[in-house]
């Protein structure tokens, strides 16, 4: 699946065998809302497995995904308001780090993906390029 060149061997690599993951339903719920039902799910997924890799602020991100600044800035504002990343500073060079919400609960985010991605699997329409 086009998932595992982005993250699988980065932040999901310790995440057990999918079919032994122990889901937790509350942050199902949230991963969910936040990576699969609103049009941003990509991005906000690539956001994450970024930072997750390099912690960066908002400009470079928008160079790294190669997408429009106020795009990822967006992005960001849902990420933050779900308190799924952190940010460091207090101006234009705030730098982003994955939130401990997301550390302890990659299994329940990898089973939320990988069930999605089972669903869509459809040209256009995946997690990376």
């Amino acid at each position: 699946m086009p998932f595992d060149s982005l993250c699988r061997n980065k932040i999901f690599k310790d995440v057990a065998n999918y079919e032994d993951i122990k889901v937790d339903k509350f942050m199902h719920e949230l991963f969910s809302s936040v990576f699969t039902g609103m049009g941003g799910r990509y991005t906000r997924l690539r956001i994450i497995c970024a930072i997750t890799e390099n912690p960066i602020n908002a400009q470079e991100l928008s160079k790294k995904l190669s997408l429009d600044y106020k795009t990822i800035k967006h992005s960001i504002d849902v990420l933050e308001k779900n308190n799924l990343i952190i940010r460091e500073g207090t101006g234009y060079g705030d730098v982003f780090f994955p939130s401990d919400l997301i550390s302890f609960n990659l299994p329940t985010l990898y089973a939320v993906i990988r069930k999605v991605e089972a669903k869509l699997d459809k040209p256009g329409k995946k997690y990376i390029d």
